[in-house]
């Protein structure tokens, strides 16, 4: 039984880091992405795009949390899976709630600048206002590291 539990765990491991990688691949491709259009697009398309992907993600959050059904490739769904038993039905919940309070906060806030604040006047300087986003993109690379290896 012991070996199973094991076998399982360095299974998630595993599927943990696969996702880590895809995400950063995805992190990569809106670096790149922001990078190309800041120069060439307005900043009000770029703001929005990016709301409209926050409420995306605030809505499969939603619909995780209401059906216990995750959404995602087959190896997210596993380690999902695998993240709701090894925490608990209750604690799960509490956790899955508090994440959608968060983001939704966020996408609360995003929204509002973009519809209350005007931003067609805005200037993207590329180099400088990746900051932000690469300080988020490491902060959660070393939060992933740290809880697959305290898995």
């Amino acid at each position: 039984m012991m070996e199973a539990a094991q076998s399982d765990i360095q299974e998630v491991k595993h599927l943990k880091k696969k996702q880590l990688v895809q995400y950063n691949l995805v992190m990569l491709l809106l670096f790149v992405l922001f990078g190309y259009f800041a120069e060439d697009i307005k900043p009000s398309l770029l703001i929005g795009a990016c709301c409209v992907l926050v409420w995306v993600i605030v809505a499969i959050m939603v619909y995780n949390l209401k059906t216990g059904r995750p959404i995602g490739t087959k190896a997210s769904r596993r380690v999902q899976e695998f993240d709701r038993n090894r925490l608990g039905e209750k604690r799960w919940k509490r956790r899955k709630i508090m994440e959608i309070v968060f983001i939704g906060v966020i996408s609360v806030i995003i929204t509002i600048l973009f519809i209350v604040k005007d931003i067609s006047t805005t200037r993207l300087d590329f180099p400088i206002d990746t900051f932000p986003f690469i300080g988020a993109w490491i902060g959660y690379n070393i939060g992933e590291t740290i809880r697959i290896s305290n898995l």
